[in-house]
């Protein structure tokens, strides 16, 4: 048989998506800041009428201590301020039932020798700024969009005001945006005690989310999560972030951690423990560990026996190896290999396999259509509406309707098939597919998308 010009081959392979463990979900600890209990007195001559704020640090059991005048319009009643507030009660902040440190900004106005009224704002951690704490509030009034908005304005004039990046990453993370909560939560030179948590889960959860897209990003993320909070969910992103950068002994060393901490802890979820395990199988195989790759196979089958993470791993493991052989134009061994990815069970790399084998088909000097049609139907009876299943379907049809055939139901069946594959290549964005489709229909059908002829033959 003569091999059909224009057919355009390509085997595309489905990445391993990158799955995180369930982390802290929402983070559920919101914060509350320090409040004024009761207003002490002073024995301090009060000087006349006034404003004063003064800064007071309060502690997580109750203790205080009156640090600082912020601002001061008359500068006599200061000390009278400072008595005031030293000898004032407190509610600590709190992070959801945990107190925490916080600085409580003390205002004061003076008329004459008596206060006329007080009252006050709380910082969320260390020292900081009248914006962070203006945006702590916001969060404490669970209004994350504005906070993290405003937060984001009040940067571009403050870009060093730390204090703003850890409310931004707080607002970010709680309306579950951990991209911005990592970006924020990366550039913070010293986070506060309180938000180490929600830092490390912000970093660690975009570490896994970017892995495959930018490795090195990723890595950093993940390094600065385990150096903040070096738990199981810190490091399970660090062995993530270590196996998309090819660092692959380290990989493995980091998951055999996360993997024997997991196992042992009761709290951890058989969902985080299959997916520590998918990314274990990932890195044996990466380190060229068969026997090791298939024990946590089947220990994973064991977790969830519907589970086909570990088959989607080894699955996409042998399409590269598949795609690697057919690049060095081994394609026995390409096709066996796309045959054994097909059978590991796990449907998107059973439907890319097949597809992938029904197109390589056709790339032989006397392509078998028959055959390859037959890889194109197992790949659609798992998935009918596969782009890459149909594109493969109207291949073969094509294929035995130039070489055998010439009838036009067969050429119906290959322009219905290949339009549809061009239709579902483009709701899926892959512009790509959808040129070779419709650059292979113009070539050997003289068709465009639809049945449109280009013209006579």
């Amino acid at each position: 048989m003569k091999r059909i010009p224009g057919i355009i081959v390509s085997a595309v392979i489905a990445g391993f998506a990158l799955q995180a463990m369930p982390a802290h979900a929402q983070y559920a600890n919101e914060f509350s800041p320090a409040k004024l209990l009761h207003q002490g007195k002073t024995n301090v001559d009060i000087a006349g009428s006034g404003t004063v704020i003064v800064q007071v640090q309060v502690n997580p059991d109750g203790t205080h201590k009156a640090i600082k005048v912020i601002k001061s319009t008359n500068p006599g009643d200061n000390d009278a301020a400072m008595d005031i507030a030293q000898n004032s009660s407190y509610r600590p902040a709190h992070r959801g039932t945990t107190p925490v440190p916080a600085f409580y900004d003390f205002t004061l106005k003076f008329n004459g020798k008596s206060v006329a009224s007080s009252g006050g704002s709380s910082g969320a951690s260390g020292s900081v700024s009248p914006e962070a704490a203006k945006i702590a509030r916001m969060i404490s009034a669970k209004q994350y969009a504005q906070a993290k908005s405003s937060a984001q304005a009040a940067l571009l004039s403050s870009p060093g005001d730390d204090s703003l990046r850890e409310m931004l990453g707080i607002a970010a993370y709680d309306s579950g945006d951990v991209t911005t909560a990592a970006a924020a939560f990366s550039k913070v030179e010293t986070v506060g005690k309180q938000f180490v948590p929600i830092a490390s889960a912000s970093l660690a959860a975009a570490a896994v989310q970017q892995a495959s897209q930018n490795p090195a990003q990723a890595l950093a993320y993940a390094q600065k999560a385990v150096a903040l909070d070096a738990n199981t969910n810190a490091r399970f992103a660090l062995g993530v972030a270590q196996l998309a950068n090819k660092q692959n002994a380290e990989a493995l060393t980091t998951l055999k951690g996360v993997h024997d901490a997991a196992m042992h802890d009761p709290q951890m979820s058989t969902t985080a423990k299959v997916n520590i395990d998918a990314q274990l199988v990932a890195a044996y195989i990466a380190n060229n560990d068969t026997q090791g790759a298939q024990t946590v196979a089947a220990e994973l089958k064991q977790l969830d026996p519907n589970s086909t993470a570990a088959a989607r791993v080894i699955g996409n493991s042998l399409l590269q190896s598949a795609t690697t052989a057919m690049n060095a134009k081994d394609y026995p061994t390409a096709l066996k290999d796309f045959e054994l990815a097909a059978a590991q069970g796990d449907p998107d790399v059973s439907v890319t396999a097949y597809a992938s084998a029904a197109l390589l088909t056709g790339r032989s000097d006397k392509p078998d259509f028959k055959k390859m049609q037959g890889y194109a139907d197992k790949a659609l009876a798992i998935k009918p509406n596969d782009a890459l299943a149909n594109f493969a379907e109207g291949v073969s049809l094509t294929g035995l309707w130039a070489t055998t055939s010439r009838d036009d139901a067969t050429k119906k069946k290959a322009v219905d098939a290949l339009t549809k594959a061009d239709q579902e290549a483009k709701a899926a964005g892959n512009e790509s597919l959808a040129l070779q489709i419709e650059s292979f229909m113009k070539t050997n059908l003289n068709v465009t998308p639809g049945g449109a002829s280009g013209g006579a033959q």
